[in-house]
């Protein structure tokens, strides 16, 4: 190269170094419009998505079912296209920044709810159209009060406030909230021994916490809460018989409790855990979890088709962990064989643990891999989960793989046989979320020549702003601004054990 060259690329790095903030972190894109308005908005959130958890359900889906995914049909023939997910400081978002600028239309700082780091609260898009007569609906396969619902509704300075969370709710009165965190409103188990399931039978909700409550339920105004945290994974679900409800089961009876109201409707709904999934490294856990999003997926088109005045939002915040499947063999000839090694897996990381308990025996560790995930485990991969899980010692370590023991529990049943799979040739990137821009999809009527492209998040708060005639902005703060205000505070949030960001 010549030295002219070299000092050409220079000037051009020193250039690109001068840049505001806001101008390095950006990225072009277009801004799309609907062209049309609607009465219903639903927004379907698969959480922590990326594109390697769709081609591998897409694959097996073809593979083992002998069936085409109804989101592939979708991709093939609607409105789709990719968003960046970066939040105002930070290339790495989180599920309450993501979710704030899709609800608000701003980016914020990890960490709140509807609200800037200097505590300027934002009105949430589903809290304006509750102002604009629409009924409300909030169902989740996370905790109800969990960051991605809740920043649809709310505004708080910290997602972890679950407890004043579902306080909230009961203030903003949503027609459904269904999802996890019986311990956010059970009185026995609240610090301030509130019960907020009376609270919320006192204001006219029916309150259900069983399957069997669930299909029974007349009320009009619904609370479903399921599980003490999370509603536990779709694989433990069908194949350990814990007694929840499916998410489509959730869906079911949300959707005409508010398709009944005359002025229309806004509901999000979010397969919370293939974000959960994805942190544990659990191909098997993700697979499931987002077969059941699928089937959601199936019965929301089916109403939006009778219902055409209803647009669908289909939408990924962000990406998580990125386990994808690679290639094995020669020419990788062999590499759809790992496919067929998921179809053993029956329970998750998650309820392996509560099975094994906090001192487990290799030769139990053994019998649960080979009972719950289909794979043999070696004396030393034994050992190293035992480890994981009574000492702390982490393979291949702590950082990247910081959700532990289960990331250990991953990298224990990896590929051994470079020629053929013998276990599932599925590789994890971390257990963390990563950067990388993720799927957005329309569907409704109307929208044929509709080209979404590359789009920021932020421009999900527009189109649900098209859709039902909403327009209003919430104040903006700069990426100086935040950073200046972070300088005062201690860096990150410190999450509960079970909340992953």
């Amino acid at each position: 190269m010549k030295r002219r060259d070299i000092l050409k690329g220079g000037l051009a790095a020193g250039a690109l170094a001068l840049l505001p903030r806001g101008h390095t972190q950006g990225a072009l894109q277009n801004q799309p419009s609907l062209g049309r308005r609607y009465r219903n908005l639903i927004v379907f959130v698969y959480d922590g998505f990326s594109w390697e958890d769709y081609a591998i359900a897409q694959a097996y889906a073809r593979r083992r079912q002998g069936r085409v995914l109804a989101l592939e049909r979708l991709l093939a023939r609607y409105p789709n296209g990719l968003i960046n997910t970066y939040s105002l400081t930070s290339y790495v978002t989180e599920s309450s920044a993501a979710g704030n600028a899709f609800s608000c239309g701003v980016k914020t700082v990890n960490g709140g709810l509807a609200i800037h780091a200097d505590g300027t609260p934002l009105k949430p898009f589903f809290a304006a159209a509750k102002e604009a007569g629409k009924a409300v609906g909030l169902v989740t396969t996370t905790t109800v009060t969990h960051a991605t619902p809740a920043s649809f509704v709310i505004s708080n300075p910290d997602r972890n406030a679950e407890e004043r969370i579902a306080e909230q709710y009961l203030e903003f009165g949503a027609e459904v909230y269904l999802g996890g965190g019986d311990r956010f409103f059970n009185p026995a188990r609240r610090k301030d021994g509130k019960d907020l399931y009376a609270a919320f039978a006192a204001k006219g909700y029916g309150v259900v916490r069983t399957p069997e409550e669930l299909a029974r339920s007349n009320a009009t105004r619904l609370l479903g809460v399921f599980a003490d945290g999370h509603v536990p994974y779709e694989i433990d679900r069908r194949f350990q018989g814990l007694g929840v409800p499916s998410l489509k089961e959730m869906v079911q009876a949300a959707l005409p409790r508010l398709a009944a109201h005359r002025g229309g409707f806004v509901l999000q709904v979010e397969a919370g855990r293939i974000d959960h999934a994805n942190h544990l490294n659990d191909a098997g856990a993700t697979l499931w979890d987002v077969l059941a999003a699928d089937e959601v997926l199936e019965l929301l088109t089916a109403f939006v088709d009778r219902n055409p005045d209803t647009l669908l939002i289909v939408v990924s915040d962000h990406a998580t962990g990125v386990g994808g499947l690679y290639g094995a063999g020669r020419s990788y000839l062999e590499s759809s064989q790992g496919l067929d090694l998921l179809e053993p897996q029956r329970a998750s990381f998650e309820h392996m643990l509560r099975v094994l308990g906090q001192a487990p025996e290799a030769s139990q560790v053994k019998e649960a891999f080979r009972a719950m995930k289909g794979v043999d485990l070696e004396d030393a991969e034994a050992e190293r989960v035992v480890r994981a899980i009574r000492e702390k010692v982490y393979w291949p370590e702590g950082v990247r793989q910081g959700v532990q023991p289960a990331n250990t529990m991953a990298w224990a049943m990896v590929q051994r046989n470079a020629q053929k799979p013998d276990r599932p040739n599925i590789g994890w990137s971390s257990g963390q979320h990563t950067a990388s821009p993720v799927m957005l999809l329309l569907y409704g009527q109307g929208l044929r020549f509709v080209n979404l492209g590359l789009v920021d998040n932020t421009h999900v708060f527009r189109l649900m702003g098209e859709a039902l005639g909403l327009r209003y902005q919430n104040p903006v703060m700069s990426e100086e601004e935040a950073l200046e205000i972070l300088k005062a505070r201690p860096q990150g949030m410190r999450h509960p054990e079970d909340v992953w960001a």
